[in-house]
């Protein structure tokens, strides 16, 4: 009989969390018997028949205070979920799940083994935040991580964070992110339905319309590429559309961008441009930035907390940020997170320099296989397999 392990996520939304659940799901289904709770019933990856859905019938959009005071009822419904069907393992992944996969154990005495999968750098992100919700999130990020009988860090800067500034004193796995590079591929000879015009170079960006992708960097950067044949092709929708939308005019970059939308196969856009770029000014372990590399294009990344150095300049410290000049790093160039001159210098250096870019796009398929995801999948499986001392 196989075992069972609940696993807890916001929602099955087009996203990097989302895509390494929907990697987790599809590569270990045979081998676990696996409960997929949803805060939100937002599906849009496919899930495997083998799994079964726990649909929680939450509004996504609940603003904070909506969600807190409703965490002890739904820790409470899936606390009796898992004693039903003798759960003895919960995944959460994500903020909020991970608060509501804590409270589990300090009301309901869950006995079970609780992992917290961290998907952030979260000192980062909780600096660019209001002083109230900073100070609430740091104490429920604290109270949820002493919960924790073990730890799930997407990076090794993430690790770090969470040690030096959360206190956490659990054991710390890390397990960077998947990527399927032959799935990439095969997806990315679809067809397209924009004009990759002959002539001029494209990049590529890929992400929701959220805070932490910071495109008002990006757009002030690419407006400084005015005397250069470019385009920037946008991938990607949200939230924070009318701020995209409001950049782009403010800029005078309107025929100078092309907004593709939310789309389920970014990889066929990625392989018809030039060069990726990423603007973030915190990440986790960029999925995208996988994805480009596998897609073989050449990368330009801010050098935010965490990932993006770690993908590109593997052989340096994971805790290094570039300043003052662009870093022109083993598998991409790495540019200051705070300063669109220096993203715009990374372009056009990787615009400009033949030679440069060439390495980059020759090299980028080997990077990508090295976060394979049979390898990184049954890393996963293998911390699923740690019990909690207390439960035998």
């Amino acid at each position: 009989m196989k075992e069972k392990v609940l696993i807890f996520i916001n929602s099955m939304q087009f996203g990097g969390a989302e895509r390494v659940v929907s990697a987790i799901l599809w590569n270990l289904r045979h081998e676990w018997d696996i409960h997929l709770a949803l805060y939100s019933n937002e599906i849009e990856f496919e899930i495997p028949p083998e799994v079964t859905v726990v649909q929680l019938n939450q509004p996504i959009g609940d603003g904070f205070a909506k969600v807190f005071l409703k965490m002890p009822l739904i820790a409470y419904k899936l606390h009796r979920y898992c004693k039903k069907n003798h759960i003895q393992t919960s995944v959460a992944f994500l903020n909020r799940a991970c608060y509501i996969n804590a409270l589990m154990r300090s009301l309901y005495g869950y006995k079970g083994c609780i992992i917290m999968s961290e998907r952030t750098h979260q000192s980062t992100m909780l600096a660019g935040t209001g002083w109230m919700y900073r100070t609430i999130s740091r104490r429920m990020v604290k109270f949820a991580y002493k919960r924790a009988d073990h730890v799930i860090a997407n990076a090794h800067a993430v690790k770090t964070d969470l040690i030096n500034h959360f206190g956490v004193r659990a054991p710390i796995t890390v397990i960077h992110n998947p990527v399927d590079v032959d799935a990439i591929l095969k997806a990315s000879n679809e067809p397209v339905d924009i004009e990759f015009e002959q002539g001029v170079f494209h990049f590529i960006a890929v992400g929701g319309f959220r805070r932490e992708k910071n495109y008002p960097l990006l757009f002030e950067a690419f407006s400084l590429l005015k005397d250069l044949p470019v385009q920037l092709v946008i991938v990607g929708g949200g939230m924070l559309e009318q701020q995209v939308n409001e950049c782009i005019s403010q800029f005078e970059l309107t025929d100078r961008v092309i907004l593709t939308g939310i789309v389920s196969n970014p990889y066929k856009y990625i392989v018809r441009a030039d060069c990726m770029v990423l603007s973030s000014y915190v990440e986790g372990f960029p999925n995208v930035l996988l994805e480009g590399l596998a897609c073989g294009k050449p990368v330009v990344s801010t050098d935010c907390k965490s990932g993006p150095r770690e993908i590109l300049a593997p052989q340096t410290d994971p805790q290094y940020q570039v300043e003052d000049e662009i870093e022109c790093a083993a598998n991409g160039i790495l540019t200051n997170p705070q300063q669109a001159v220096q993203l715009a210098a990374g372009m056009r250096k990787m615009y400009e320099d033949d030679t440069l870019r060439n390495r980059y796009a020759a090299l980028a398929v080997d990077r990508a296989r090295s976060f394979d995801v049979s390898e990184t999948i049954a890393a996963y499986g293998a911390v699923f397999k740690i019990k909690r001392h207390s439960a035998g």
